[in-house]
């Protein structure tokens, strides 16, 4: 090859010499509308991110968070305020973009984008560098490395050498990622029309970039604003658009002055079930969601900040004069700009080729199928609450039930492993069995790996061995187990429930109105630490010992026939409540140690207790509020002769503990603490709904 024939391949094609300059023309009503449309994107960037942030500030303090807590919705409330932050440090971006780009264009008089360190940028920057050099060369240098990575013509700059294919690159880590939520929405949200309109802004995003790059391929700066302004939309739809339409369906139930939903709806399983699955998508739920969550945040940003870039660029130009004839350039004299021309070819190539195109219309039209075939499922009349995840051939059911009324059987397994067999197993995530008289649970149940819930309501468990055990390494996310009305063989706890792997997540064990009468000696060994635990109106004839030893943060035992309870019961280090109404008592243990645990409550209602020991006066101090006392004694002998007190009918109390230090309880002189202290009315808090779970289950 001669030198003549290689400086012609070297000199830049006349094409990209003459659109450098003729496709930025845009006419003066294109350029206001751009200035508000990206103007209004900051302002509701700003506006929704401003009010996560306030949310999550505030919602340590509301009672739903403890809701959340309890069923793992979400990151921890030890995180909000840190996720407040993050999100507060984005809506002031988008707030100071804005306040930059109103102030600009009042200062100068018209509408700017950028300010007018774009005109004449060859002598200002010369003048500017000497006047840095003169300040310092430490400063100089920062500046140079800053504008070099970050100015307009820099490696990220919106006219850098390689910004077509950084752009790709940025387009295709967003579309993954944005691929990966519709995934995880075909997972969890049952809702069709979100599902459907998610997948359409999906499909339409992977298609516009091959639309863009190839109707806009002789126009640079247009198809760099397209493909951008379609980049910002689906991340604001995707960061916005999303979880405001979920968070709109349940604003009608939240109440705002108790900062809480209704709370039968935290036992109304459909209800809990959609809304475990549906708070995921709105709460940041891991670490990785919220860097996933910033990357889409900082993404619209910086397409924001390109898109003012560019409008910027395009601006200067539209101000110089038109020219009408092409005038011969000057060929480029150096090895560095001849190879800069020939990366700013590369890369636009690359990124405009066909190829490229074709990964992203199929990417799009593989999304599409999978969509339309995950909703060819059938629907299953055990599914309550069906979803429809993306590659996957069987039903998918969120919330199962089987009903042995209406299925005309009495529990046997082969029946339960005839329906439970149909389902996708990682799907199913909370069980329901009721009416069965005779129920076997099945092995079948040990696939379920994504269950967090198994609740047996009117059923009689005759059979559940091993083979069917509830095992960490079978159920590894397991949250609740409850069992309402059910009775068991022997009154003890069956095989499946006392597995040496049991699951370490659980945190509500639960049997309300049952024959259950005993525990194993060693269940501390074996069922996890810190859960709550609910032994309502069971036939326990004194405390298990190994309850205690569990270390349960709740313990609900009202209406068994208890008459004694220890008093390492009180010392339990993690427990916040705890439940004694309706048994046998007549008094506490004596000499209890201070209590220094968490205890919020005691609830001795409709106990024969009449006295009490002074250990129990540094909590009650500790904790005396008027609004919500403490200790729950309605209808024992103590609080009939506190009434008779308060009504002026009684001056003294008729007995006091004897060989002990009485407690501040039994002066009679001190009404305003006595009234902090003690709540006479009926009390059934953190007891499990009963009464709404027997209206509910009605046929």
């Amino acid at each position: 090859m001669d030198a003549a024939t290689e400086g012609k391949r070297n000199e830049p094609r006349l094409s990209l010499l003459v659109r450098a300059h003729e496709d930025q023309f845009f006419t003066a009503a294109a350029i206001r509308i751009w200035w508000i449309g990206l103007l209004g994107l900051h302002l509701v960037g700003g506006l929704f991110f401003g009010l996560v942030c306030s949310a999550y500030w505030k919602m340590p303090d509301l009672s739903v968070t403890t809701f959340l807590d309890f069923y793992q919705i979400g990151m921890r409330s030890k995180y909000f305020h840190t996720i407040a932050l993050m999100h507060g440090l984005i809506a002031a971006l988008h707030g100071l973009s804005a306040l930059a780009m109103i102030v600009r264009s009042i200062r100068s008089g018209r509408l700017t984008f950028r300010g007018n360190h774009f005109a004449h940028r060859g002598s200002k920057a010369r003048n500017r560098n000497q006047n840095q050099l003169q300040r310092g060369r430490v400063r100089c240098t920062l500046s140079r490395c800053f504008a070099a990575v970050f100015g307009r013509h820099g490696f990220f700059g919106a006219q850098g050498q390689y910004y077509d294919i950084i752009l790709l690159c940025r387009e295709t880590i967003e579309t993954t990622l944005q691929t990966a939520q519709g995934l995880r929405m075909s997972q969890n949200v049952p809702r069709l029309w979100l599902n459907r309109f998610y997948v359409v802004l999906l499909v339409l995003n992977c298609w516009s970039t091959a639309f863009v790059h190839h109707m806009f391929r002789h126009n640079k700066t247009k198809m760099r604003l397209v493909a951008l302004l379609s980049d910002s939309l689906l991340d604001l739809v995707t960061s916005v658009g999303i979880s405001l339409l979920l968070v709109l369906s349940y604003a009608k139930e939240f109440d705002v002055a108790t900062g809480n939903f209704n709370i039968l709806l935290w036992f109304q399983d459909k209800w809990l079930v959609n809304a475990m699955n549906e708070f995921n998508i709105i709460l940041v739920r891991s670490w990785c969601d919220l860097t996933t969550r910033m990357v889409f945040a900082i993404s619209m940003l910086s397409n924001l900040n390109s898109m003012e870039m560019l409008m910027a660029v395009t601006m200067r130009y539209n101000r110089q004069p038109r020219v009408t004839a092409i005038t011969p350039i000057e060929r480029p004299s150096t090895r560095v700009q001849r190879h800069i021309h020939d990366v700013e070819v590369w890369t636009e190539r690359l990124a405009s080729s066909k190829l490229m195109r074709t990964v992203f219309f199929c990417w799009g039209l593989i999304i599409l199928i999978l969509h339309i075939m995950a909703q060819t499922n059938p629907i299953l009349p055990q599914c309550l609450v069906q979803v429809h995840p993306w590659g996957v051939s069987r039903p998918a059911c969120s919330l199962v039930i089987l009903n042995c009324l209406t299925d005309g059987t009495n529990g046997e397994s082969e029946h339960a492993i005839a329906q439970w067999s149909k389902l996708d197993a990682d799907s199913v995530k909370c069980l329901l069995v009721r009416h069965c008289p005779r129920f076997q649970v099945p092995w079948v149940i040990g696939p379920f790996q994504s269950l967090n819930a198994f609740k047996v309501y009117n059923t009689t468990i005759v059979e559940w061995e091993e083979d069917a055990a509830l095992t960490q390494d079978t159920h590894p996310v397991m949250q609740c187990v409850m069992f309402m009305r059910v009775n068991l063989a022997n009154g003890t706890l069956p095989p499946g429930l006392v597995s040496a792997h049991f699951p370490r997540s659980l945190n509500l064990i639960g049997f309300v109105v049952s024959n259950l009468q005993e525990l194993p000696d060693d269940l501390h060994t074996k069922w996890p630490r810190y859960s709550a635990i609910h032994l309502d109106t069971t036939q326990f004839t004194k405390f298990p010992d190994t309850l205690w030893k569990i270390s349960p943060s709740i313990i609900i035992m009202p209406y068994n026939p208890i008459e004694s309870v220890k008093k390492e019961l009180f010392g339990i280090d993690t427990m916040w409540y705890l439940d004694l109404a309706g048994t046998k008592l007549s008094m506490l243990p004596q000499d209890v140690p201070v209590l220094t645990n968490p205890l919020l409550g005691i609830n001795l209602e409709d106990t024969n207790i009449s006295s009490f020991p002074s250990w129990i006066d540094p909590w009650l101090q500790r904790m005396a509020n008027r609004y919500a006392p403490p200790l729950a004694a309605a209808g024992t002998p103590y609080c009939r002769e506190l009434e008779q007190l308060f009504r002026g009918n009684q001056t003294e109390f008729s007995e006091v503990m004897p060989a002990t230090p009485a407690s501040r309880l039994m002066d009679p002189s001190n009404k305003a603490f006595l009234a902090s202290a003690v709540n006479c009315q009926p009390s059934s808090l953190y007891r499990y709904a009963l009464a709404f779970e027997d209206r509910d289950k009605v046929l």
